[in-house]
């Protein structure tokens, strides 16, 4: 099974759930492209310094989701990419995957791979790409609607509006970008492929 960051519910209404995540940590890279290069440059730079670009050598496994936001917009969309577990030789690290989403002529991106739990920040290995940095996040409260089908900007946008719409409904106020995360492999049909819109509360 590929790890994800851990969670507890703390209440639910249909396909929205406030989720509480105890912590984790992000590496993350700022890249300025249209939203298909900056996925293509970020992944390629992060999925690199997982593949053994750190001063230890060190592979590390994947996990889910990656995440990216739109740096040059005040409202982003973040969405997923799905990764694959790799089996290697040396020391493993796992991964996240979301991806930010937006409009598709240049901005500024950050990708972020979500590390595995078992890493601190003191023993992350430490990258070769100065263009890495690391985040820690703790005690992070979300709202997250769970949604199908293949995203596209139109499925993205139409999610994350709903999402927003109930928390307007609610009276609660979002406190960070929108996030559109993806779980699965490229080659899982649209209506079996889990999705979600995530945003902090």
């Amino acid at each position: 099974m590929t790890e994800s960051p851990a969670y507890t519910v703390e209440s639910k209404e249909g396909d929205i759930e406030i989720r509480i995540y105890p912590g984790y940590i992000l590496a993350q890279t700022d890249v300025k492209a249209d939203f298909d290069e900056a996925i293509g440059m970020g992944f390629s730079i992060l999925a690199n310094y997982i593949f053994g670009g750190n001063r230890k050598k060190s592979k590390i496994s994947m996990t889910a989701p990656v995440s990216g936001e739109n740096l040059s917009e005040s409202e982003k969309i973040a969405m997923t990419v799905p990764v694959t577990e790799e089996s290697v030789d040396s020391e493993k690290i796992p991964m996240a995957a979301p991806v930010t989403e937006e409009k598709p002529d240049s901005h500024l991106y950050r990708i972020s791979f979500t590390m595995p739990s078992k890493y601190t920040l003191d023993t992350l290995p430490e990258p070769e790409d100065k263009r890495i940095k690391f985040k820690e996040v703790k005690n992070q409260k979300m709202a997250v609607l769970r949604f199908k089908g293949r995203v596209n900007h139109k499925l993205a946008d139409k999610e994350a509006a709903e999402l927003k719409n109930w928390l307007e409904k609610n009276d609660i106020k979002p406190k960070s970008n929108f996030i559109i995360a993806q779980y699965n492999h490229p080659t899982v049909p649209g209506f079996f492929r889990k999705n979600e819109v995530m945003v902090k509360i």
